[in-house]
């Protein structure tokens, strides 16, 4: 009988499983992906990026808001304009923010050298670049502004111009978000 019971009891320790904490979501950092083998699709990608991965890339849990090409949408203080775009935005109720978006019609590298040189107003480029100026930040071309209190990266992924902003200026929560950003996209 005891010999039983410790059978038992060893096939249940055994076959148990152990449980492993989530791991963080925010783990890959920028530096450390090639953007330019990374394919960013041109459709709606908001459900595939964890609420858990805004919520640690804005230090709480966020509400989320998302558009689509083809939607009336406020885009400045006192403008609405229809968007051509997938997106979503995440806010905390502190006002913490993040957002992402991806072009609906494709976009030539020729477009694409041109949007990296725009600069949104209020927004100025990032120095010191996060990298030399010929490597990509994120995706191929590619620019980083710095836009008030946020950082917004952008860049074509193939055919797909991307944009991320997180409201923050540590470029390397900035990084782990976007890569974050472009493989929910991927």
């Amino acid at each position: 009988m005891v010999l039983t019971v410790a059978c038992v009891v060893l096939g249940v320790a055994l076959t148990t499983p152990t449980h492993h904490a989530d791991a963080h979501p925010l783990t890959e950092r920028l530096t450390s992906v090639d953007t330019t083998t990374l394919t960013v699709r041109r459709t709606a990608f908001c459900a595939d990026l964890p609420a858990a991965t805004a919520a640690a890339a804005l230090g709480g849990p966020a509400r989320t808001t998302s558009w689509r090409p083809g939607q009336r949408m406020q885009v400045g203080d006192k403008l609405t304009d229809v968007v051509d775009e997938y997106g979503c935005s995440w806010a905390t109720a502190s006002g913490a923010m993040a957002r992402a978006w991806v072009f609906a019609p494709p976009v030539t590298s020729a477009r694409a050298d041109k949007l990296a040189h725009q600069k949104p107003t209020g927004c100025t480029p990032l120095t010191p670049a996060p990298a030399a100026a010929d490597e990509p930040v994120f995706g191929r071309p590619s620019s980083a502004l710095t836009c008030g209190d946020s950082t917004l990266l952008r860049g074509l992924f193939g055919d797909a111009w991307l944009s991320c902003e997180l409201a923050s200026h540590d470029l390397d929560l900035v990084g782990r978000w976007c890569v974050a950003v472009a493989r929910a996209a991927g």
